[in-house]
């Protein structure tokens, strides 16, 4: 199956980092927003696919808390 992901494109580089070090494959497109990307990534463990999204997203969190405001 494939999982579509919506991310902020500046999320990019710690997604793509996190997914191919799981194993997935996955293509990037055009998200809905001119900041904003489609991740689809080929699974079959949704549940473990979740594990690696949510760390993702914890690290973005994470980078985006250390910005300057």
């Amino acid at each position: 199956m494939v999982a579509g992901i919506m991310i902020d494109s500046w999320k990019l580089s710690i997604f793509e980092r996190r997914l191919v070090s799981a194993g997935y494959a996955f293509t990037t497109g055009a998200g809905v927003t001119n900041d904003t990307l489609l991740l689809k990534v080929k699974t079959d463990d949704l549940k473990a696919l979740e594990v690696v999204v949510r760390a993702a997203n914890e690290e973005a969190a994470h980078i985006k808390s250390q910005l300057p405001s």
